[in-house]
């Protein structure tokens, strides 16, 4: 288990120069989107690193970030004699940063590396997180994911030397985050606690962590949504979309591999995790129902519950859809998808498998309106 210094308190980022001065790094790049530049979030971590630092900002990451934004962004690195990364934003933002880093000390290009599990590289530069919403769990996991292209499902890397240096968790540059991205983002950690635990790989702590997450998530997750400012369920939340991150390092499940199957059209991540979970739980149910039941124990529910039923409640009482046709995807080939799906690497240490033709029997259900109402 690798995991980074961890910082989590209200006011955290006063704590960034030091830890800069720390880690050697005196002139970082730091990685956000233009939504961060907007709202004034960006501008206060740059502030926030002082007289230790002088900050080069690199603001183009995409929603669903792209290839082209990781390679823009190491030349940025390289230009400007850059000697770390700071990432300041959501799993997007993280995702780019950590592969920018890796770029930075590699070299060559994103492509050379990102769905290529046996490529050589060494240890990236310097990678500060600093997350503004509470979900992907990135600041956590040795795992970063980029799409090719605007059209094309997401490619993934797993590495220790992707897991920050530092992950500096201030609930109060959460607090601006939407209600439906605060939504979203926080049945994403939920998803990565859940197929966490149920995974056959383990690791030291790694299932109590787990669980920890799932409780987090059903105590916190609705006040989190119903009151941005509550600093209290959004610093809960944090720590949940951690366990999240922790969670994805003992290997996730068919959720995730519907979810990335159905990464191509641009919809958030956390929701299609969550669709996924809706499809495929009580399938998992019936083939270990041992790990199920103590998940569903965290979660509050009583013995012989459904947990996808449960997990649909959430999502609805949250304003999500709960299927692909409520979300709006258009599936054009079925099979292809369910295919991509079976294939997928996050089958590998699910408890249940399911074969191209159960892929596509969740698929279908999730894309018929009237079960997703």
């Amino acid at each position: 288990l690798t995991l980074p210094r961890t910082l989590f308190a209200v006011g955290a980022i006063r704590a960034l120069p030091g830890e800069l001065e720390n880690l050697g790094v005196r002139k970082p790049l730091v990685v956000t989107d233009q939504g961060l530049i907007a709202a004034g979030v960006a501008a206060t971590v740059v502030m926030a690193c002082g007289d230790a630092a002088t900050a080069v900002v690199f603001d183009h990451v995409t929603e669903n970030p792209l290839y082209a934004d990781v390679d823009a962004g190491a030349a940025t690195y390289l230009t400007h004699a850059c000697d770390g990364v700071i990432a300041v934003g959501g799993g997007s933002v993280i995702d780019t940063a950590k592969m920018i880093a890796l770029l930075a000390t590699n070299g060559g290009s994103v492509a050379d590396y990102a769905g290529k599990p046996n490529v050589r590289h060494g240890r990236a530069a310097p990678l500060v997180v600093v997350p503004t919403t509470a979900g992907t769990g990135s600041e956590a996991s040795p795992s970063a994911g980029i799409h090719p292209d605007a059209v094309t499902a997401s490619v993934g890397m797993n590495s220790r030397h992707l897991v920050p240096q530092l992950a500096l968790l201030d609930p109060e540059l959460t607090v601006s985050l939407p209600r439906r991205l605060t939504a979203a983002t926080g049945i994403d950690a939920l998803s990565h606690c859940i197929e966490g635990y149920l995974s056959l790989r383990d690791q030291p702590l790694g299932k109590s962590i787990a669980l920890d997450g799932i409780r987090r998530v059903a105590r916190h997750l609705p006040h989190a949504v119903a009151d941005g400012q509550n600093l209290q369920a959004r610093g809960e939340m944090m720590l949940a979309a951690f366990a999240g991150g922790v969670s994805i390092g003992m290997g996730l499940g068919p959720a995730h591999a519907i979810a990335i199957t159905c990464s191509d059209q641009g919809f958030h991540h956390g929701i299609l995790s969550g669709i996924g979970l809706i499809a495929t739980l009580d399938a998992t149910a019936a083939h270990d129902a041992a790990r199920m039941t103590a998940v569903s124990e965290a979660f509050g529910l009583p013995a012989g519950a459904s947990l996808a039923q449960a997990v649909a409640t959430l999502m609805r009482e949250l304003g999500l859809p709960t299927g692909l046709a409520q979300l709006g995807y258009v599936a054009t080939d079925l099979a292809a998808m369910a295919s991509a799906a079976e294939r997928s690497h996050f089958n590998l240490f699910a408890p249940f498998r399911p074969d191209a033709s159960q892929y596509a029997a969740y698929l279908t259900q999730s894309l018929t309106p009237e079960t997703n109402t």
